[in-house]
């Protein structure tokens, strides 16, 4: 308890100088360009595309008792800690030991030699997060042993301070159900969401359930490409400043791909300054 108040009070007083963005973090090794991913593509389906392998190297997939749980993105703090970045909704009252974080992995199914399993050492929920309304659903997973960051397949995320921009084409990744009560994917999926403004989200959903202080919204007002299941807790990620870097993370929607429901995703700038008090105690 002591601790949690500590990284309270660091959080409330705005004092933390560090980088969630350092040199060489939201690239991949494998040789992928960014730029060649999709800015527009409405066909009907939900689980997008299958992502060239390791091009998002920060992706953790989160293990509840061996079962794909949630996604996540790995990120490096103070004295050589190691931390994912996920949903609070994934922990809630669940137990560190029943956690193992995968990285590097790309075919869930598979024992691959790139990817590695580490025990979760704790996880701190986000003091503001509700867990009747979703607001601030934030978490940190620390992790019981430093990553091997020497292999091509594993990097850290960049965690965006800026507000998300209105039509700016994004995207989300994850291996969660690729159609409303379907099956999960073995391999890692990909899909672009453009962003739509507070308003819209708010006119929506409703001011009762959108709560624009810690919530952002993406998707096509038509439907056909959504998170789902399972992907909660991974990132919403936009190209900027020739790298990936998160602005968001998979929370909550209405179904998978339903019109006039897009997905609604914790807001990393709004969850920033906690992210940075926590990793850098």
């Amino acid at each position: 308890m002591l601790a949690h108040l500590c990284v309270v009070f660091l959080y409330l007083a705005s004092g933390v100088s560090s980088d969630l963005s350092p040199p060489g973090c939201g690239i991949n090794d494998v040789g992928f360009d960014y730029t060649t991913l999709p800015k527009v593509n409405k066909r009907r389906i939900v689980g997008g595309e299958i992502a060239t392998p390791h091009s998002f190297p920060w992706m953790a997939a989160l293990e509840n008792r061996g079962v794909l749980h949630c996604g996540g993105s790995l990120l490096r703090g103070s004295s050589d800690r190691w931390f994912v970045l996920t949903a609070a909704h994934c922990v809630h009252g669940t137990s560190a030991s029943d956690w193992k974080v995968r990285l590097g992995v790309h075919d869930i199914s598979q024992t691959e030699s790139s990817s590695e399993s580490i025990d979760v050492r704790t996880a701190l929920i986000h003091p503001q997060y509700d867990s009747s309304t979703f607001e601030y659903d934030i978490a940190l997973i620390e992790l019981s042993s430093a990553p091997q960051l020497s292999r091509p397949e594993i990097n850290i995320g960049c965690v965006s301070g800026d507000i998300s921009k209105v039509g700016e084409v994004c995207y989300v990744v994850g291996w969660g159900l690729t159609s409303s009560g379907g099956d999960t994917s073995d391999v890692l999926q990909i899909i672009e969401k453009p962003v739509l403004s507070q308003a819209q989200c708010r006119d929506i959903f409703g001011s009762n359930t959108f709560y624009e202080s810690s919530m952002i919204c993406a998707g096509f007002l038509e439907g056909g490409k959504d998170s789902c299941t399972r992907d909660s807790g991974g990132p919403l990620m936009c190209y900027r400043n020739n790298r990936m870097e998160i602005i968001g993370i998979v929370s909550w929607g209405n179904g998978c791909g339903e019109p006039n429901s897009p997905g609604v995703y914790a807001s990393a700038s709004a969850g920033k300054q906690w992210i940075e008090a926590y990793i850098n105690e």
